[in-house]
């Protein structure tokens, strides 16, 4: 067969591709700027963007199957926003399956994601809710797959969660409490190559997770103890993971917002696990707590996360002085204490914006002049902790780029 995968390039598409060809297939993957070195021998490139139609459109010719791994994250905010969901998701499908049914393209699977709704809780579950009927309502032999949480080499998983974390003791909101059903990528990939080619799976839609429900406590305790370090979870309340959410995503350059927040009060685990489709039973899957123990993406991002645990720390540090001392919580002084550890996060993920979007970003979240008090308070107080923060970044940096002794 001629498969297009949309996304080919990307953390999924790539172990796909290589399954395919493995299969015998003739492999083309369109992504916005690809990248041959990543995929296997053999897979053909081209540059494609899904929310641009006659850009998009000829990659389709002479196409049997089509397979739509475009996505963006839903644990960050996108760049552009939300409303990228909706353009790259919805729109994205849109434009993928009026090109297949164009060149005649009669095969195509729809890579969702778990949670899918129109009427969903956020953008990027409405998004891909609404793609799901825009593949229904088309005249092509669909296939619809509905993934937990991926892990595996190059995801976001265990980085974005050692991005929240702290190793020995760290606060999570609602105490960790969300559950997850994380699916290795080589076991999703096996049963996406599986949807192409086999007829059984046409107008199918597949829920599928791995062997183990794991809270989000559960999922940070397992990287740590990978690392050999013990972890304990304190609780933030609810309520001020949406507060800082809710403001940090009014802050350019932080990468999350009230979405994120909105996702984490639900779980992402699946009803009925469909792996049984592909002649699979969950105990036949690679766990999470097995990849990690078999060295699985073990000290990745470690310099990523010193540039950011200064802000985790920052942040943790408001979570606990909020959680012992609830009466602050809508305080004037909660506001000049939380602002300035945001700003902080910002300024670590963004530097480039620099102090001077810090004093516009107080002035503007706290909706108060340059004469008052207390935007004075908190602009001191996010001068001082940049100062904190820059120092220790040296340091670590240093300690982690620089000359070796012995």
């Amino acid at each position: 067969m001629r498969i297009l995968l949309l996304g080919g390039t990307g953390f999924v598409g790539r172990r796909l591709a290589a399954r395919l060809v493995e299969r015998g297939h003739d492999v083309t993957a369109l992504a916005r700027s690809p990248d041959a070195t990543a995929l296997p021998d053999g897979v053909r490139t081209v540059a494609g963007d899904v929310t641009d139609l006659d850009a998009l459109d000829s990659a389709f010719d002479r196409q049997d199957a089509v397979v739509n791994l475009v996505a963006l994250s839903p644990l960050f905010e996108p760049d552009g926003g939300n409303e990228m969901h909706g353009r790259v998701h919805l729109g994205g499908t849109e434009n993928a399956v009026a090109a297949a049914e164009r060149h005649g393209v009669s095969r195509f699977v729809q890579v969702s994601a778990l949670g899918a709704d129109p009427d969903g809780p956020t953008h990027y579950i409405r998004a891909k809710g609404e793609a799901e009927t825009v593949v229904r309502d088309s005249a092509l032999d669909w296939t619809i797959v509905r993934p937990s949480v991926v892990f595996g080499d190059g995801g976001e998983f265990v980085s974005f969660t050692r991005l929240l974390t702290t190793p020995y003791v760290t606060g999570l909101p609602g105490g960790g409490k969300t559950r997850f059903q994380p699916i290795w990528v080589e076991d999703l990939a096996e049963m996406l190559a599986d949807c192409v080619t086999d007829e059984r799976h046409v107008g199918e839609t597949y829920e599928l997770g791995g062997p183990d429900v794991l809270t989000l406590a559960d999922v940070a305790r397992a990287i740590y103890r990978a690392d050999g370090k013990p972890l304990r979870v304190l609780p933030v309340p609810m309520t001020l993971a949406r507060i800082g959410l809710t403001i940090g995503g009014s802050v350019p350059g932080f990468p999350m917002g009230p979405d994120q927040y909105r996702s984490l009060k639900f779980d992402n685990t699946v009803a009925h696990n469909d792996v049984t489709a592909f002649g699979h039973s969950e105990t036949d899957l690679r766990s999470f707590e097995e990849y990690l123990d078999e060295g699985g993406e073990r000290d990745r991002d470690r310099r990523r996360s010193l540039l950011t645990r200064p802000a985790t720390l920052a942040l943790f540090a408001y979570f606990a002085l909020s959680t012992a001392l609830p009466t602050l919580t809508d305080s004037p002084l909660a506001i000049a204490l939380y602002v300035p550890t945001y700003l902080l996060t910002m300024a670590v993920y963004d530097a480039p914006w620099g102090l001077e979007n810090v004093v516009y970003g107080v002035e503007s979240l706290l909706g108060i002049g340059h004469n008052s008090a207390l935007y004075h308070v908190g602009l001191l107080m996010t001068y001082f902790a940049c100062a904190v923060a820059l120092t220790w970044l040296g340091r670590s940096l240093r300690a982690a780029v620089g000359p070796r002794r012995g």
